[in-house]
């Protein structure tokens, strides 16, 4: 039996409180004993398919000079800090790393092991020596085993071809299509985004907030939660407009709020690799590049003084078109077109949405092959946006993948089979 799950982003909690509980990885393991033995697995791999640990979303970056961070170029300094970071993240997660180390024990007539892959928000734990060391200490991994610490995963026997799917976004990728080591440590725009904006806005605002002194300590904790939720909002074109509904909801804190917007993506744009990766990718040649589209959302966000809101939400329709096509699915199709004839399951992480999409039906030596693209989804709490108003909804999420080989769910076609499972959990307690 192979199982993957993926973004699970275990935090250090200093940017916001969005750790996974150990008890839902108890239950999930429970589960996947319970698959094995029906199946009368004889082992159990379980994937873990990338930004498993967050290195980016922490407020930690800041208290370091910027060429000390990941896209500075004191690179020693750099990898003491984030070495630092994951003790932390470690720390915070203990009695789930302790469920990793001790899954053998769920699995104890099979012949059981855990993958590590790593994705853009921990890509720093495929290169820096340290770093790898904790975690084949944390997650118990086979040191023998060569697949751990790669960008992809191959199983033919079980039919799947698996990576975080972070190489056909733009925006957390820098490097080419033969997806070799270097092309990896390329440092994306992403990285920036997500601390220098995502992180640093709740950080600002709530310093601004407390100097102004106008709210309780119990206000400016509900105010902090909400602007630490950014990041998982869905979909990420709705961003502007969960920033639009809280300037809405504290219309006494809108100026507040727009200062600190404005201040906020001033430091992104002065930021020397922000300018460098600008240049690069700003081409003359294409009207709306990737440097465009950013710099396009930044200019709305900074406009909250000059556009009404209705004007601005208005705005916010043509982004989301841009962002409308599914770029891993388009990759899905490339991978399959070069591998191995006996691949027929691509599985990608890195969008938080689970999804199942057919995309062919071949015949491969007389057999009947139906080729199939999946998302792992995430394990994080989301805020959806409605679609018949301007406001959202939040429910927790965990979706896993469970492949099975012809032998231990035989089937008419005798092909490697798969299961998704996805739970929601809608219960409105206060996060811990």
């Amino acid at each position: 039996m192979l199982v993957f799950i993926s973004d699970l982003h275990f935090v250090d909690e200093t940017a916001g409180k969005h750790n996974v509980p150990a008890n839902a990885f108890k239950m999930v393991f429970r589960n996947l004993a319970s698959h094995a033995e029906r199946a009368k697995s004889k082992e159990v791999k379980l994937v873990l398919l990338g930004d498993i640990f967050d290195l980016l979303r922490t407020e930690r970056w800041f208290g370091v000079p910027l060429d000390e961070r990941p896209w500075g170029d004191k690179k020693a300094k750099m990898e003491k800090k984030t070495t630092e970071i994951f003790d932390e993240i470690a720390t915070k997660n203990k009695d789930t790393f302790e469920l990793f180390r001790n899954m053998k024990d769920l699995f104890k007539s099979m012949d059981s092991d855990i993958i590590y892959i790593p994705g853009n928000h921990d890509r720093l734990c495929a290169e820096i020596p340290d770093l790898k060391k904790r975690i084949i200490k944390h997650l118990n991994l086979n040191t023998n085993n060569s697949s751990n610490f790669k960008h992809s995963y191959e199983n033919v026997d079980y039919g799947v071809f698996g990576r975080h799917g972070h190489e056909f976004d733009k925006f957390n990728y820098e490097g080419g299509r033969k997806y070799k080591d270097e092309d990896y440590s390329g440092i994306p725009i992403g990285d920036p985004i997500t601390t220098e904006l995502i992180a640093r806005l709740p950080y600002v605002l709530i310093q601004r907030v407390r100097e102004e002194g106008n709210l309780s300590p119990e206000e400016q904790d509900t105010l902090q939660r909400n602007f630490q939720e950014i990041e998982n909002v869905r979909p990420f074109s709705a961003t502007l407009a969960w920033l639009l509904y809280r300037v809405r909801e504290d219309r006494r804190l809108k100026e507040q709020i727009e200062d600190s917007v404005d201040q906020v993506i001033d430091y992104f744009n002065d930021i020397p690799f922000v300018e460098k990766w600008y240049e690069r990718h700003d081409k003359w040649y294409n009207p709306f590049d990737e440097a465009d589209k950013i710099q396009s959302a930044l200019y709305f966000l900074e406009k909250f003084k000059v556009f009404s809101t209705e004007k601005l939400l208005e705005l916010l329709g043509k982004i989301k078109k841009l962002s409308a096509k599914d770029e891993l699915l388009e990759g899905a199709k490339t991978d399959l077109s070069y591998l191995d004839n006996r691949i027929q399951y691509v599985v990608y992480g890195h969008t938080h949405e689970p999804i199942k999409s057919p995309l062919r039906v071949r015949t491969v030596h007389s057999k009947i092959q139906q080729q199939v693209y999946l998302n792992t989804g995430t394990w994080r709490k989301r805020h959806y946006e409605c679609k018949d108003s301007e406001d959202f909804i939040s429910w927790k999420e965990i979706t896993y993948l469970i492949f099975y080989t012809n032998k231990e769910k035989p089937n008419e076609l005798d092909l490697p089979v798969f299961e998704t499972w996805t739970g929601s959990l809608k219960r409105d307690e206060v996060d811990n």
